[in-house]
């Protein structure tokens, strides 16, 4: 018989992503494009990059709140100068264009919202500073407690999922210090190897376990979750093969992925699933939106997992779609090439435009 499942059996070290094989520094000047420039990533433009986040991060958490975040928007000019040449910001400009046409009746103010996307971003990167402050000091309100309350009546494990809106990492803070501690979950890892070890020990001074990808977490959060003891917090718009797979945006829906892995783990420990998302509502301020739990399919509370998969989606599609410029996956999604002239486009686009016209006709 299985002795029961603790956080404790768990060293905290085993919570921070596994970094990639030192590369051999002479590699740098090979003659393999492909070891030369794994060699220049990790010896240059990591390590730069590392060491100006410390210095960053360590000189900014002593800071006010409200000036870290003003801070970071203020660095957003000349972040995009620097990215000017790469790609992802054309797929950004792009894919904000697609997902809110109709929503303008001017291209400057299409712009304008481009703008609050990336604006949002920089004080999101700032605030991770300040991260471990925003519950303790009020920063995050909470609209929805009684849904809370409704799920934890039922006496089974919370599983809140969620979106990449705002700040998410105050959302794990928000869960884990306030309103369902010790909350658990998994992450996905940044490239950057100095960027997970600030992450983690951001998380080690909250004595929260999130774990990285893979077989061995996995089997963890099932074992913890069936323990009856945890609640767990995940995000399902996860970046997998290079793609966004949720919200679907009326495209298939995926049979792998943290939405799959939610419903899994709900039907394992007999837990219920819980959406939930945060808000902007200043500098270093936000609200936590909670919503009602998802039901079973069946008498038995159970989730059948493609329909959960569904209706998780129809909860957050509306949701990005209206809060498009908090939304930090924005950057990782890959529309199809031809996205914009589909069905699902065009009738997003009427909506939008019935709901610009709409609104500017209210007195």
């Amino acid at each position: 018989m299985n002795k029961p499942f603790k956080l404790e059996d768990i060293p905290f070290e085993e919570t921070l992503a596994e970094e990639p094989e030192l590369p051999p520094i002479r590699d740098i000047l090979a003659r393999d494009p492909s070891s030369r420039k794994t060699a220049y990533i990790h010896w240059f433009r990591h390590t730069i990059d590392g060491v100006l986040n410390t210095i960053f991060h360590t000189g900014l958490r002593y800071c006010p709140d409200w000036f870290v975040s003003e801070f970071g928007r203020a660095l957003v000019p000349l972040a995009r100068w620097s990215y000017r040449n790469k790609i992802f910001p054309s797929r950004i400009e792009r894919n904000f264009a697609a997902l809110t046409q109709g929503s303008w009746q001017h291209r400057i103010q299409e712009q304008h919202g481009l703008n609050r996307w990336w604006q949002n971003i920089g004080r999101t990167i700032s605030e991770f500073c300040v991260v471990n402050d925003l519950w303790r000091k009020s920063r995050i309100s909470v609209e929805g407690i009684e849904n809370i309350e409704s799920a934890r009546r039922s006496g089974r494990p919370l599983i809140f999922t969620s979106m990449h809106l705002g700040t998410w990492e105050a959302l794990f803070v928000a869960i884990h210090d306030g309103l369902a501690r010790p909350s658990i979950g998994p992450f996905q890892p940044e490239p950057n190897r100095f960027k997970n070890r600030i992450v983690h020990a951001i998380r080690r001074k909250r004595e929260q376990y999130l774990f990285p990808p893979g077989q061995r977490s996995a089997y963890r959060l099932h074992r913890l979750m069936k323990t009856g003891r945890y609640s767990m917090t995940i995000f399902i718009d996860e970046v997998r093969n290079k793609q966004v797979h949720l919200p679907l945006f009326g495209r298939k829906a995926p049979d792998r992925g943290n939405a799959v892995v939610a419903t899994k783990i709900a039907n394992a420990c007999d837990g219920v699933l819980v959406p939930t998302y945060l808000k902007r509502t200043g500098p270093a301020r936000f609200k936590m939106v909670v919503l009602p739990p998802i039901q079973g399919q069946d008498a038995t509370a159970s989730y059948d997992v493609s329909k959960t998969v569904m209706a998780l989606n129809d909860v957050f599609e509306p949701i990005v779609l209206n809060h498009i410029d908090e939304w930090y996956m924005l950057g990782e999604l890959r529309l199809p090439k031809n996205f914009e002239q589909g069905t699902y486009a065009k009738s997003l686009a009427a909506k939008n435009t019935e709901r610009r016209l709409k609104e500017a006709s209210t007195p």
